[in-house]
């Protein structure tokens, strides 16, 4: 780990032991992952996450199992959360791929597509990084216009959620990257 923080090794090293553990105990578990800790895996932006955000199915079980985790390397107990449950509630549709399969562990992780509209949703300043995030996967999937990002924020959130936060956010990726787009008036 870094400061705390858990690199993409080490996040492997601790879905290994979790797959053991769950062999051990003869359970079977998808977990879905989001944020820093997708961006993180999937993209290679990032060198740690302070946390995993992510969506299971849970158990009294399965608490413990991750209890002990936390406690085998030296982890916060809230180092797997599922706090991500909130800002899903907001999406139409969820674009999820299987990441990695273990014996008894499945990982999944949203599309770019998926992770650019959550980016835009949550539209957090500093030091959140779904700006840079965001300016990120614009370059990855090689959009070169602002009505495009709408369209796929349009996809997985709707326009309905498209606030004064996220036009605001939109209008400085758009100078910050120099893409086309007509500036929201806020």
């Amino acid at each position: 780990m870094i400061n705390g923080k858990i690199t993409k090794k080490r996040f492997f090293e601790i879905m290994e032991c979790l797959d053991k553990k769950l062999a051990e105990n003869n359970i079977e578990l998808s977990i879905n992952i989001y944020g820093g800790t997708a961006m993180m895996v999937c993209f290679d932006i990032r060198s740690a996450t302070k946390d995993i955000d992510a969506l299971f199915d849970t158990s009294p079980q399965l608490n413990n199992i991750l209890s002990d985790i936390a406690e085998m390397y030296d982890l916060d107990s809230e180092w797997i959360n599922q706090a991500i449950k909130e800002p899903l509630k907001h999406l139409k549709t969820e674009d999820l791929k299987v990441l990695y399969k273990f014996n008894n562990l499945k990982i999944f992780a949203p599309s770019a597509e998926q992770m650019l509209a959550m980016k835009i949703l949550s539209s957090r300043p500093e030091p959140y990084k779904d700006f840079e995030d965001a300016e990120f996967l614009i370059q990855y999937l090689k959009i070169d216009d602002l009505d495009n990002v709408i369209k796929i924020f349009d996809k997985y959130a709707g326009r309905k959620y498209l606030g004064d936060r996220q036009k605001i956010f939109l209008n400085y990726i758009g100078k910050d990257l120099n893409k086309r787009c007509e500036e929201f008036k806020i």
